[in-house]
Parts: C-alpha cells; sequence; structure tokens
C-alpha cells in the first residue's frame, strides 16, 4: 500500500514545497533561512532513499525474500525516515514560530 500512496505523496510534498518557496522566496530571518536550507534535504532523503527503498522492500516483500539485504534496507529506510520526520518537526516548528510572530504573539 505504501508504493501505491507514493503517486500521492510525491506530487503532494511537491505541491507543498512549491507553495513553500513561494511564500518564504522574500524572507531573510533566521527561521525561514534554516527552513530553506532543510528543504533540500528533506526532498533528496525522500527521492533518493526513501522512495527507492520502499520499492526495493516491496518487491523483496512480495517475492517472500527476507534476506539480509532486506534487513539492512528496512535499517536505512528507518533511519532516513526519522531523519526526515525530525528536520520536518523542526521547519513546523519553525514555521509556527514564524506565524505566532507575525501575528504579533511573540
Amino acid at each position: 500500500m505504501i508504493v501505491n500512496g507514493l503517486f500521492l505523496l510525491i506530487p503532494a510534498m511537491a505541491i507543498v514545497g512549491a507553495t513553500g518557496i513561494s511564500m518564504g522566496r522574500r524572507r531573510k530571518d533566521a527561521q525561514a533561512l534554516a527552513k530553506k536550507k532543510r528543504m533540500p534535504f528533506i526532498a533528496a532523503n525522500g527521492l533518493l532513499i526513501l522512495v527507492p527503498a520502499a520499492l526495493y522492500l516491496n518487491a523483496k516483500a512480495a517475492a517472500g525474500s527476507f534476506d539480509t539485504s532486506f534487513y539492512l534496507i528496512q535499517v536505512i529506510e528507518l533511519i532516513a525516515g526519522a531523519t526526515n520526520l525530525t528536520l520536518m518537526g523542526m521547519s513546523i516548528r519553525d514555521g509556527r514560530a514564524m506565524a505566532a510572530r507575525r501575528r504579533g504573539f511573540s
């Protein structure tokens, strides 16, 4: 099901990234710059590690081949996923702080 979901997830993430770039284009504050630096790493991690790992693991699981390479790629995928979740959480935190400051709560 994860592999089938990629057909929706990848375009959705591209739209989110493009929207973020558009909205933050003129921002020069530290939080906006930090978000801008994180986003290419998040995208590359997803496209170069997470998507191929999901496809590989799906093929191995469908074949019933739960060998050493399956578990090695599973560990790599878990580390990459945890890294992306951490980086996205940091971006959410910074975005909320930027929004609060814009509304005058900070």
